[in-house]
């Protein structure tokens, strides 16, 4: 009985722990303006270009990096990087966690994978979105049913990881509920729980902003949405991050990168039927993951689909 006043309590709790949110694993700096394309087509770009040109094929391995990179303002026709690179250390410090040679590396093993960082969202993904359930989990109800964990087993796992990293939070919880000690790995398995809902509900919620902007203003069909077969693009498009920038910072040498620029592009190429199909599959990773919708890369889709200077408009998607 105690195990029903229990979730009693923590239904009147309720979501007070979600303030915690989603782990944030997007790190990105960087904005859009309606003044990108013009930018990005400038006199001083093509200057820019020109002087730091590289050859077809790198610059076919630089265009899946090019979410992130052309919402900063960088060109992704050429390695360096203009303005941003002055930063390079701070940004891979701060929003990577990258400070040497070996923490780069490690980052780029991880992104430039056959799996890359994305299975957490591909869970959402496959195991909510694609069977249509985009309601909101409720905890309490997971809890009392014993919720079915399959096809779920790598969010599962993270959020088990999570919570074991939270344990000052972990301990006012049992407080807040004045469970006894014989019950902590019962109220354990509710927080795990707990974080699990709140990660699928903020994915949900960002999927569907992110759906919005691609059906109603770059015109996806909701069928090309749903047949994405992974949302490893997410990963494939940050290698290009790690690798431009960890050479401007001075952790990374030239060909350490080109080789996992050219690891990158080439699953991305084996997983993907276009530039269009990587583009979706790229935002609704990011936004799954990051729990934002990613409107506010519309600016930078709108030059990457549709400008006739785009890479994606001038570059195979598949090599030859």
């Amino acid at each position: 009985m105690r195990k029903y006043i229990l979730l009693l309590l923590i239904f009147i709790y309720g979501f007070a722990l979600t303030g915690c949110g989603a782990d944030i694993l997007d790190r990105e700096e960087g904005y859009a303006s309606s003044s990108l394309s013009r930018f990005l087509t400038s006199d001083q770009m093509r200057t820019f270009e020109a002087e730091n040109a590289v050859s077809a094929e790198q610059e076919r391995y630089l265009a899946f990096g090019a979410f992130v990179l052309t919402n900063n303002r960088e060109s992704i026709r050429v390695f360096a990087l203009g303005e941003s690179g002055n930063q390079a250390d701070r940004i891979l410090r701060d929003f990577w966690g990258v400070d040497s040679h070996e923490t780069a590396l490690e980052q780029l093993e991880s992104l430039s994978g056959a799996a890359g960082q994305s299975p957490v969202a591909d869970d959402i993904f496959h195991r909510f979105i694609k069977n249509g359930h985009l309601e909101p989990l409720n905890p309490v109800e997971l809890f009392l049913s014993d919720f079915d964990l399959a096809g779920l087993e790598n969010l599962y796992a993270a959020t088990v990881r999570r919570a074991e990293r939270m344990t000052y939070e972990f301990e006012m919880f049992m407080a807040e509920l004045g469970a006894l000690e014989e019950e902590r790995e019962e109220v354990f398995e509710f927080f795990v729980l707990m974080l699990l809902a709140d990660r699928v509900n903020h994915g949900l919620d960002a999927y569907q902003g992110a759906r919005e902007m691609l059906v109603e203003s770059f015109g996806f069909t909701e069928e090309e949405l749903l047949n994405i077969p992974t949302l490893a693009a997410w990963d494939y498009g940050r290698v290009a991050i790690i690798a431009r920038y960890g050479v401007a910072a001075g952790y990374l040498e030239e060909e350490e990168a080109w080789e996992h620029l050219r690891k990158a592009a080439n699953y991305a190429a084996d997983t993907y039927s276009s530039w269009r199909e990587y583009t979706a599959a790229h935002i609704l990773g990011r936004a799954i993951a990051f729990g934002n919708s990613s409107t506010d890369f519309r600016d930078t889709l709108n030059f990457l689909l549709n400008h006739p200077e785009s890479s994606f408009q001038n570059i195979n998607f598949r090599d030859g």
